[in-house]
């Protein structure tokens, strides 16, 4: 079977190739990189792929020319280290270009058996105090996913260590340090009060948000543990290797499902004018600007 990985050099990129192998040892795998050299672990590598670039989906488009078993999408993008009820439209537009818009399009014209994203927990407060327009990017990907559940699945992680979090979390320790918020004040107390890095500080806290939050949702009697890097393989195991619903929850030892939404506290329903609701249409038609 053939799998497209966007993203192959990304850590969640990296884990779903090995979830893959473990699971589809004939899988053939090819993978974008923005970069050049070749991803390890796939098949094939189409370098220079940047997702700003409608050519560059569409040499994607032009280079897969097999049926594919799945699509993989890795790649999110948008302004951190401010609160959700500071996102506006314009940042929002962007980070679906780069987040959603993509993804559709390769679905669109490829097809595949089940296009694969991934959110996280976007309710949880520390989330909502410093991710900003990346709230509703992930709120857009889960409500694409619930209404086309025939064909999209989204599995939703808690924190782990990435590249990509490293860099959130020094964008939102400056954020934080400048005072440019004032909802921020007491994280930034908290934090200059622990004694901690901010990035220490900011995983213990969301660590414990993750525990409240989450366990009840859980339903599990193992104790809470925060997400380690193998980990991941088991949202895309579960994901592609079987009946499981559309939004598929993997915190730790913690695994469950789920096919409707939550209810959003009224910080990020403030803001959901901002989401287009409509993006789907990139499904139908390969020009929906």
């Amino acid at each position: 079977m053939n799998y497209l990985i966007i993203g192959g050099n990304a850590v969640l990129g990296q884990q779903s190739i090995q979830a893959i192998r473990k699971e589809d040892p004939e899988a053939y795998i090819i993978s974008t990189t923005s970069s050049e050299g070749t991803v390890q672990g796939a098949d094939r590598t189409i370098n220079d792929v940047n997702l700003t670039d409608a050519n560059s989906i569409d040499r994607v488009i032009n280079e897969v020319n097999d049926p594919l078993r799945a699509i993989v999408y890795v790649p999110a993008r948008g302004p951190v280290g401010k609160p959700v009820q500071y996102a506006d439209a314009q940042e929002y537009r962007e980070s679906v270009e780069f987040s959603v818009i993509p993804m559709l399009r390769l679905t669109r014209a490829l097809s595949p058996e089940i296009a694969l994203w991934f959110s996280g927990f976007m309710w949880l407060e520390p989330l909502m105090m410093l991710y900003g327009p990346m709230i509703y990017t992930k709120i857009t990907m889960e409500e694409i996913t619930l209404k086309h559940a025939d064909r999209f699945k989204c599995v939703r992680y808690g924190m782990f260590v990435s590249n990509s979090a490293r860099g959130i979390s020094i964008l939102s320790q400056k954020a934080i340090s400048s005072g440019k918020y004032p909802e921020q004040e007491e994280y930034r107390k908290g934090w200059k009060a622990s004694g901690k890095k901010f990035k220490d500080y900011f995983a213990s806290i969301n660590g414990a948000e993750e525990e409240s939050v989450l366990g009840p949702l859980a339903k599990s009697n193992v104790p809470y543990r925060s997400l380690e890097t193998e980990d991941l393989q088991i949202g895309v195991k579960k994901a592609l290797f079987s009946d499981a619903g559309p939004i598929l929850n993997v915190v730790g030892d913690w695994y469950w499902e789920d096919d409707t939404l939550p209810s959003w506290p009224a910080k990020i329903e403030a803001g959901m004018e901002l989401i287009d609701h409509n993006l789907d249409r990139y499904l139908n038609t390969s020009d929906s600007a």
